[in-house]
């Protein structure tokens, strides 16, 4: 991946992010180590203790990631939802089930955790090669996400087991279901369209067409534990903000994500598989039933109106709205931003005088710093090309990818 810089101002900014990463590789392999300890030596004694404390270590990781789209670019993440389910998030366990269109829609998701005091304990289901990604990947597996490996003979041991450990931390949780398994493209959108026809589900327009088995598991295991899944909606308008791709964040450029989000309590949802199942589909779609139109805040079906109309609707009579729907925005906490200051502040001074050493002692110590930097560069950007759309799962192009 390369990042492209149009003016002065975006070539600072990269440097800058140059040395925010490298902050961000010391200081997060150091905090993925101590994480190793405490998993080793005290998760068997103290499960409690260990998420209490993981707690911060993990939010010591994310928040710096964090930083990026509340502090260096400046970007927003407007609520819309009503009052009452904006006083509770954060306040209970809760399944987080979303859209995921864009690039950079995992870490907005972040941003909604962060709004509602939530980051250090977010959890998501993500593909098991992710696991060996240094830091992030890390970081992922001490704080208790699944991976799974697309494969349903497979994943539903692992499912259960962690779904079990979630619904026992001492925190809220906020586990992140990304139902489609896969980031959309053009090309996965045309095998989902075909795979619905060929299924009897209706196409969807701006969407793939869902996985239900780990979601229905999730549901089936959580009931009672977790008091309700957040349906949520996420958009970006490209008119007030830069494009929603991790390149704009590292140059500075600010997103505006906008999320639509509806409180369903975890009791109203169908018991039986199959209809949880379908309850799923039709959150994806709008729906005909009979003779009223079930939009059910559909995650298509809002981004539809989004796009045409520029903005989510201010009510939905029929669905778990208590009230009018309202815009909701927190200012930015001081906590990301503390974080990389104390980490920059225990990392950075050493850092600079290290290469200063290097530079100040010769043509060869010269070369052996500047090829020390560009693979700090190379590092960062590897990092970024995670997050690739392309380097998502193959949607369609198996009948494994297709029958979850």
């Amino acid at each position: 991946m390369t990042v492209p810089v149009k003016n002065i101002k975006e070539a600072i900014s990269f440097a800058g992010f140059v040395v925010i990463g490298l902050n961000f590789l010391i200081t997060g392999m150091l905090i993925n180590f101590f994480q190793l300890l405490l998993w080793v030596g005290l998760k068997p004694m103290s499960s409690t203790l260990y998420h209490k404390i993981n707690y911060y270590l993990t939010y010591a990781v994310w928040g710096q990631m964090e930083f990026l789209a509340e502090w260096w670019s400046s970007s927003t993440c407007i609520v819309y939802t009503d009052d009452k389910t904006w006083a509770k998030m954060g306040s209970e366990h809760a399944i987080l089930l979303l859209n995921h269109s864009y690039e950079v829609d995992w870490l907005f998701s972040w941003f909604l955790c962060e709004h509602v005091k939530m980051l250090g304990s977010a959890k998501a289901f993500v593909k098991k090669s992710f696991k060996k990604v240094p830091i992030i990947g890390w970081t992922a597996l001490f704080s208790e996400s699944a991976f799974l490996e697309r494969s349903w003979e497979k994943d539903k041991s692992i499912l259960e087991n962690q779904i079990t450990n979630m619904s026992k931390c001492p925190d809220p949780v906020m586990l992140h279901v990304f139902a489609e398994g896969t980031r959309y493209t053009p090309e996965k959108h045309a095998a989902s369209v075909e795979f619905a026809q060929k299924s009897g589900f209706p196409p969807l327009k701006h969407l793939l067409v869902p996985r239900t088995k780990g979601f229905v598991l999730s549901v089936e295991k959580l009931r009672g534990k977790f008091p309700a899944i957040y349906c949520a909606t996420m958009v970006f308008d490209t008119k007030e903000g830069a494009a929603p791709v991790f390149k704009s964040l590292v140059l500075g450029r600010p997103i505006a994500a906008e999320i639509l989000v509806e409180r369903i309590p975890l009791e109203d949802i169908p018991e039986d598989s199959d209809k949880i199942s379908n309850w799923l589909h039709e959150n994806y779609q709008h729906k005909v039933l009979g003779f009223r139109i079930a939009i059910n805040s559909s995650f298509d079906k809002m981004i539809d109106i989004f796009k045409t109309e520029g903005k989510f609707p201010t009510s939905l009579p029929g669905h778990h709205f208590e009230g009018p729907i309202r815009s909701h925005y927190r200012p930015r906490r001081l906590w990301t931003l503390l974080t990389i200051v104390i980490t920059s502040f225990l990392t950075l001074p050493t850092v600079c005088c290290a290469f200063y050493s290097l530079f100040c002692s010769g043509i060869v110590n010269v070369v052996i710093g500047v090829v020390l930097l560009g693979l700090v560069v190379v590092a960062l950007l590897k990092l970024m090309d995670l997050s690739s759309a392309s380097k998502g799962s193959e949607y369609g192009h198996s009948p494994r990818a297709k029958a979850d």
